[in-house]
């Protein structure tokens, strides 16, 4: 594996000083097992073999709780029922991820051309979240919604993904992917969403475009004005944003509308005139599924989507179920995009889904079955099935 030159960021730390123990990267921790393991994992995703990737990659301990794995995760489960354009998802996250496929490194040479547009003033290393410098230009090249979108298609990340033979299995599952590595940046309008179907508008002439309802506005209003790239499916109305978009103000929006070619240049311009707050595209980690972060599901519990969750997730998703089993119909109806992100996420074992195949609980489970977007409902189908093999009834939903 070839490597670049180091990329050495220009700092701005206010209100930050390093730790005084040294920094230990997870590549250093790792060991011969942990190395195959990551190649045997690589492999299996070029594959399309998604139960073997995520068993292999979850078998390093550093990679316990991984949002790579998370995704993995989810693949692996719905297997041939995953929709073509979760799958096609997946393919823009393994074009961020070239190294690992044996591919020469990339992530140096975007964030030396990405990163001087961005932070004009130097990086504001608090607004980041890092303890060390080290931790930088990874957290960058992992967080920041631009690098990636820069990454994945200006700079070919997509396309070198389609060149490469040892992935065309794994291409083969997905769809339109010639389509979406030529999809253009836009600025929109959210206009509204009614759980199947998401109306946005262009930032400049208004014509409206129907995409695919994946949860957008349950985080952002509809008014709110949004940077993305609008790609094809065979689901629902035909399109959907190839992931969930950032958020701007309706200047940048018209701007990018006007001239989606010259993206990168229009958000340079706002940085370097400071109207863009500190990294204003670091967003938490996204879930796969729907256009929100992953473990959205907290607010469920009232806690702020997108905001730092107050304990592990870990520990609220059997109170998120409960909460979810006891909400009326109409509830359901409004919140279930966040009840199928909570059915989908990987912390929602089966142990746990367990506690809650209860015959108390058959009618909740059949409200769920008949309201969620598929592929959450197989989740709802392994409940009833659980309570008619206890009960000796045929429980499932008709």
């Amino acid at each position: 594996m070839s490597r670049s030159r180091k990329y050495n960021p220009s700092l701005s730390a206010t209100g930050w000083s390093p730790p005084d123990r040294p920094y230990r990267s997870i590549a250093s921790q790792m060991t011969n097992d942990h190395e195959v393991a990551v190649e045997e994992a690589s492999a299996a995703e070029l594959r399309g073999d998604w139960s073997a990737a995520f068993e292999r990659h979850r078998s390093v301990p550093m990679f316990a709780e991984s949002h790579h794995g998370a995704m993995l995760s989810t693949l692996a489960d719905l297997g041939e029922a995953a929709p073509r354009w979760l799958v096609t998802r997946f393919l823009t996250v393994m074009a961020h991820r070239h190294e690992f496929y044996g591919q020469p490194r990339r992530s140096g040479r975007v964030l030396e051309r990405v990163v001087p547009l961005l932070y004009p003033h130097g990086i504001p290393i608090e607004a980041l979240d890092c303890m060390w410098v080290e931790q930088v230009g990874p957290v960058i090249f992992g967080c920041d919604w631009v690098v990636r979108q820069a990454d994945v298609y200006d700079y070919g990340g997509l396309a070198d993904l389609v060149a490469m033979p040892e992935a065309a299995d794994a291409l083969a599952l997905g769809e339109h992917v010639d389509e979406w590595t030529q999809a253009p940046m836009g600025g929109y309008r959210v206009v509204g969403a009614d759980g199947e179907v998401l109306t946005i508008a262009d930032a400049v002439d208004g014509e409206e475009l129907e995409l695919l309802d994946l949860g957008l506005t349950r985080m952002h209003a509809p008014g709110t004005h949004v940077l993305g790239r609008v790609v094809p499916t065979d689901t629902g109305p035909g399109r959907l944003f190839d992931c969930q978009p950032l958020p701007i103000d309706a200047r940048i929006a018209r701007e990018v509308a006007a001239r989606p070619e010259r993206w990168l240049e229009v958000l340079a311009a706002r940085a370097r005139s400071r109207a863009l707050r500190p990294a204003f595209a670091h967003m938490p980690d996204r879930s796969l599924t729907a256009d929100l972060p992953q473990h959205a599901w907290a607010a469920l519990l009232g806690h702020p989507i997108g905001e730092r969750l107050p304990r592990p997730p870990s520990t609220m998703v059997a109170e998120a179920l409960k909460t979810a089993l006891t909400l009326p119909l109409d509830e359901i109806v409004a919140h279930r995009h966040l009840v199928s992100e909570l059915l989908l996420d990987d912390l929602l074992s089966a142990r746990v889904l367990a506690r809650f195949a209860l015959p108390t609980y058959v009618a909740a489970w059949r409200s769920l079955a008949q309201t969620l977007p598929d592929p959450a409902r197989r989740r709802c189908d392994e409940a009833l099935w659980l309570i008619s093999a206890a009960t000796g009834s045929d429980q499932r939903a008709g």
